[in-house]
Formats: structure tokens, sequence, C-alpha cells
């Protein structure tokens, strides 16, 4: 039983591991070649690969909901496919970690006929089978947050290029060539789709769903509406710029004002007690000496 559970153990974090990325190595190398290739034989198969490789198996049905494919689907692409996170690996993941879970508290909440302990025991099960969920969760909103704080500064750049002449397409993808991160790649890929020959309002709305961050949204929408109405890009991305600036600047002001608030917690939980014990300890110490 001991050694069983064991291997189930080693399972389940082997599989954790592939799913968080720090295990194989994936299509990473395939989609960046994807991103600077054209649409040859070549890259339509590879294209076709990423598709069945990420696409839900149908023994995936009897582990997860309709619905929960289409929410770990949309995670996956806010996340950016990253290395290891497959759909299969996830529910591969949401399959042995309950079971390696089980093995181990079996004993404890499974064995006796105590309510608590069965509570328990089914409450650990649950949290295990939505871990790789939450992990994706979690890095899909990074990866968000990141390219929240890139987007002024990658405005910045763009605006730079326009000025010199350049025009929108060629200023986005010499900005996002020449930069680094996630929404960089977002932008690469964009452009790449508006030369493989997507119209450019469907480029963007696929950016658009893509990202789930409000400021690229408002960019976005501001472009499409430039396009739509004939008005200038290059004031459109300069007002963009530093509407974006300034929006950046009062998050990080909200967030410094914040500090003194979170602070609070843990000086009333972990300094406070320390302070009144020392200081209080004496006092009391003599009181019972006295009235002893």
């Amino acid at each position: 039983m001991i050694l069983l559970g064991l291997l189930l153990m080693v399972a389940a974090m082997g599989a954790l591991l592939v799913s968080m990325g720090l295990v194989a190595v994936p299509d990473k190398a395939i989609r960046s070649r994807l991103l600077e290739g054209g649409d040859s034989a070549e890259n339509k198969g590879e294209r076709r690969r990423i598709r069945q490789l990420d696409r839900p198996e149908e023994a995936a049905r009897f582990v997860v909901t309709q619905s929960m494919v289409s929410g770990i689907e949309h995670r996956l692409v806010l996340a950016g496919h990253p290395a290891g996170w497959s759909f299969r690996n996830i529910v591969l993941a949401k399959i042995l970690v309950p079971v390696a879970l089980l093995v181990f508290v079996t004993p404890f909440a499974f064995v006796d006929t105590s309510l608590l302990k069965f509570g328990v025991g089914v409450a650990v099960l649950v949290v295990g089978y939505f871990v790789p969920d939450l992990l994706l969760q979690s890095r899909a909103q990074e990866r968000q947050e990141q390219m929240q704080r890139e987007l002024p500064d990658l405005l910045d750049k763009m605006v730079i290029s326009i000025e010199a002449g350049l025009g929108f397409e060629a200023a986005l993808g010499k900005t996002a060539e020449a930069a680094e991160g996630p929404l960089a790649d977002e932008f690469v890929r964009t452009v790449q789709d508006i030369r493989l020959g997507m119209s450019r309002r469907a480029a963007y709305e696929a950016l658009q769903a893509r990202t789930a961050n409000e400021d690229v949204h408002q960019f976005i929408r501001g472009i499409m509406q430039a396009e739509e109405h004939g008005s200038s890009i290059s004031s459109m991305v300069r007002i963009q710029s530093k509407e974006m600036r300034m929006k950046r600047k009062l998050r990080a002001e909200a967030k410094a004002g914040q500090v003194s608030v979170k602070l609070l917690g843990p000086l009333m939980v972990c300094i406070f007690p320390v302070l009144f014990i020392v200081i209080l300890t004496p006092g009391i110490m003599r009181a019972i000496e006295t009235f002893r």
C-alpha cells in the first residue's frame, strides 16, 4: 500500500512538473517559427499539430465538463500557451493529483466513521482536483498584469516610430520585434496575421480575444475606431500613450497607499503580541509575587 502510494505520488508530481513547464520542451520553438515564417506547407503542418495538441480529447469528457473545457482553453490562451501547459497535461494532473491524495488521506479520513474526518478528506480531494486550474489561472493573471505594465513603454516607442515616418503597421511590427515580453509577442503575432492575409479588423479582434486586460482592449478599440473613421492614428497612439502612463502612475500610487493597511494585519498578529508579552510580563510577575 505504501509502495503504491509512493508510486502514485511520484506520478502526480511528474504530471505537475510537466504542467508547470519544468519538465519537457513542448511546441514553444514551433510557435516562434510560426511568428517568423510565412504560410508555407511546413508552417501549415505545424499549425495543425499545435491545434491537435491543444484540442480536447474524447476521454477528457469523463474528467471535466464542457464548460470547464472552455474555461481551460480560454485560460491557456490568456497564459500564452506556456511550455508544458497543454490541455492533455492539465487533465492528466486533475486525475493523478486527487488519486495520490486519496492514497494518503484514506487511512486518516475514510477508515474512521467520523463525519468530520470524512468531510476533511473530501475537501482535500476537491482542492487537489482544482489545483491545476488554480495554477493555470495564476499564470494567466500574471501574464496579463505583465502586459498591462509593458503597454505604456511600447506605445511610447510606437509614437517615436510613427513620428519618424513609418506607417502604423510597420511601427507596430518594428516596436514589437525590438521589445521583449508577452505583449510584444502578441503584437508580433498580430502583424504576422495581417501579413498572412487576415484583415486588419479581424487581426485586432483576435488580439483582443487573446487578452483580458482593459488597457489593451482600450488601445485596440481606439485603433479600430481611428481606422473606421479615418482619423489620425498617430494622434490616437500619442493620446493613448499619455493616458496609459497616467493610469500606471495612479495604480502605483494606489498600491503605495495600501501598504499601511496591509501592514496592519502582520503588526497585530506577529509584532504587537510579542511587544505586549515583553512589556507586560515583568509587571504581571511582580504582581503575582506581591499577592503571593
